[in-house]
């Protein structure tokens, strides 16, 4: 794929960009032509995606230029994609967009890679013709990047011996409480990261999914989070290796996880798929993730005596 760096219009620029600067600025009148800008898949994504629009262009008179602006300038490799057999490749010049003389429609995709550290970004589409110009504005929704963890195993004995999972970093900390709980450095540096914890109650004969802070599990910490957690619905259809930041919150929303959420569940099944959010004030605030039940079963692990259950599960949330 052959990517064209994104034309950037900064004042102070080349004498090549004053000229492009020069007729951006002239008071043209409305254009004739007829521009649309389509999202090809989304316009939501996390720094380091690909936001891709087919600009489409029709015009009585011939097309001079086709010029896209931003006030967050894509990553490098941002620009027109003429690569696809699929557009077309109109341009004299791609950095500056200058359009083939004779030229009056046209269909391009334009990529934008969004940089770090931002929270929206707004495109400017221009298209200037012999008539005049016209533009269209679209706006990137940035959200968190998502990690995955998959082939987690978080093992339990009963309601004293179980142990945690810290969506931070993808971390199991075993039986949480014995090793846990007494007051150090290095131990509340734990559980400021843990987001949840699994146990088998043995009474109901229950695989339980708590937050640290549910009042179903006491595990005598400085420092317990309150994750709340809400089944999905047609948990079948979530294939967590093709989940994006933004297909992540398009499965959580409509959960209402943070109004509707319970700080734990019972009679976990494999298949589940359980949206969960985290603790306000947690060292890893407000991210919203999905774990998806793979496997549950009761087995023997050295840290626990006797037979012991554990949770085979993926684990996919916002950094």
């Amino acid at each position: 794929r052959i990517l064209f760096f994104t034309l950037l219009l900064t004042l102070g620029g080349s004498s090549c960009t004053d000229i492009v600067m020069e007729g951006i600025e002239i008071d043209y009148p409305q254009s004739n032509a007829q521009l649309s800008v389509d999202a090809i898949a989304s316009d939501i994504g996390a720094a380091g995606e690909v936001i891709s629009y087919q600009i489409s262009v029709t015009s009585d008179s011939d097309i001079a230029s086709c010029i896209v602006q931003s006030n967050n300038s894509g990553q490098n490799g941002s620009g027109y994609n003429v690569d696809s057999p699929d557009f077309d490749d109109p341009f004299a010049d791609h950095i500056f967009g200058t359009i083939k003389k004779g030229i009056r429609s046209f269909k391009v995709q334009y990529d934008y890679i969004i940089p770090d550290d931002i929270r929206r970004s707004r495109l400017t589409f221009t298209i200037i013709s012999e008539t005049g110009k016209t533009s269209v504005e679209k706006t990137i929704e940035v959200v968190p990047s998502i990690n995955t963890y998959t082939d987690q195993k978080i093992y339990a004995k009963d309601k004293i011996f179980y142990d945690a999972f810290a969506s931070v970093d993808g971390t199991v900390y075993p039986d949480i409480k014995t090793n846990f709980s007494t007051l150090s450095e290095e131990n509340v540096a734990v559980q400021e990261k843990i987001d949840l914890v699994f146990y088998y109650d043995q009474e109901s004969k229950q695989s339980v999914l708590a937050a640290p802070a549910s009042s179903r599990v006491d595990l005598e910490l400085n420092i317990e989070n309150n994750t709340l957690f809400k089944r999905l619905p047609n948990p079948a259809d979530i294939d967590i290796s093709q989940v994006s930041p933004a297909s992540l919150l398009a499965l959580t929303a409509d959960a209402s996880i943070a109004t509707e959420g319970r700080s734990q569940l019972t009679g976990l099944s494999v298949g589940d798929a359980i949206g969960f959010l985290t603790d306000l004030n947690a060292l890893h605030s407000l991210k919203t993730g999905i774990l998806i039940i793979t496997g549950m079963h009761p087995t023997s692990i050295a840290r626990y005596e006797g037979v012991s259950f554990v949770l085979e599960c993926d684990i996919i949330v916002q950094n």
